[in-house]
């Protein structure tokens, strides 16, 4: 049996939301006893309820679906399909999630009653149901293919955020080249995994003599595969790292918390249910926040090498 879920562009955002809902929709395929899920994403029309959505244009929204969601669901082993939509969505298949998708009446008024889950807030009732599993996303036996031919056991993945978009958020690069030096000295290989966007505008992290591997910006197969191969994935709150913060991958996420409305702490105790110095409801024994700034002395500390 399969599960078919919809994720819905007119109603949800094309960011890495997507991932969370996609960590839903597993969980009901867990609970019904499907084996396989169907991933189906409506891109008729693209959602402008923030900011940030009214002022890009529907081409960079066109690229998001291409470039990141449309990439995510095969993450998930138990995804079979994936479908883009573009035209007008003519009819569902059962059994289907969310429940009420599609309204009936199209109406944005009518559409309230059924949102399309995509907030952490939906998994808080699923917190420490040790039969469902919140972590479901594994990198592809070919990723893990080829980053095994590439690096050693030694390896720690720096996963950077260098966006132009809410940049307080971002990673202090000055901080994390001194730590990528003492994890030489150490005598572990450092890799750097840069920020998409950074890559392909600004490339900031280039002006630091540091070992990059780009592709696992580009591919989040490979960076998945690069975190299951690391011996810690070193890392600040980042849309890009949700894949790894619901993996098996061993984690420190550094700078959880930042002034901006998404990532405070007030925000964090009513979207995950977190309190000051917790690690994510799902986290494993290797999982961990640090509610601290990513600065070299504190990630360093954090370690204890």
């Amino acid at each position: 049996m399969r599960l078919n879920i919809y994720y819905d562009l007119k109603y949800a955002p094309a960011t890495f939301n997507f991932a969370t809902f996609l960590v839903l929709g597993n969980i009901m395929r867990q609970k019904m006893g499907a084996e396989l899920m169907g991933v189906n994403i409506v891109a008729e029309e693209y959602r402008k309820r923030t900011q940030r959505e009214n002022v890009r244009p529907q081409f960079e929204m066109k690229f998001k679906v291409n470039h990141i969601l449309s990439r995510l669901p095969f993450l998930i082993p138990e995804v079979d399909s994936v479908d883009v939509t573009t035209g007008p969505l003519t009819k569902t298949k059962s059994p289907s999630f969310p429940r009420g998708y599609p309204p009936s009446n199209l109406e944005d008024s009518k559409w309230a009653r059924h949102k399309i889950p995509y907030n952490d807030s939906y998994l808080h009732q699923f917190y420490g149901q040790e039969d469902l599993n919140l972590r479901p996303f594994k990198a592809s036996e070919q990723a893990k293919f080829f980053i095994d031919n590439l690096f050693g056991d030694n390896v720690m993945a720096i996963h950077l955020r260098t966006s132009y978009n809410l940049a307080s958020r971002n990673s202090n690069l000055d901080e994390w080249y001194k730590v990528y030096q003492e994890l030489k000295r150490l005598k572990f290989r450092p890799i750097v995994i840069p920020d998409f966007e950074d890559c392909v505008m600004n490339r900031l992290f280039s002006k630091y003599d540091w070992e990059v591997f780009e592709p696992a910006a580009f591919d989040h197969d490979l960076r998945l595969a690069l975190a299951e191969k690391a011996i810690n994935n070193l890392m600040i709150n980042a849309g890009s790292i949700t894949t790894i913060a619901h993996s098996d991958c061993p984690y420190i996420i550094f700078k959880w918390v930042s002034e901006t409305h998404l990532t405070t702490v007030e925000n964090h105790k009513i979207t995950k249910l977190l309190d000051y110095g917790d690690d994510l409801k799902w986290a494993a024994h290797n999982q961990h926040l640090i509610w601290e700034a990513d600065d070299a002395d504190i990630i360093l500390k954090t370690l204890d090498l």
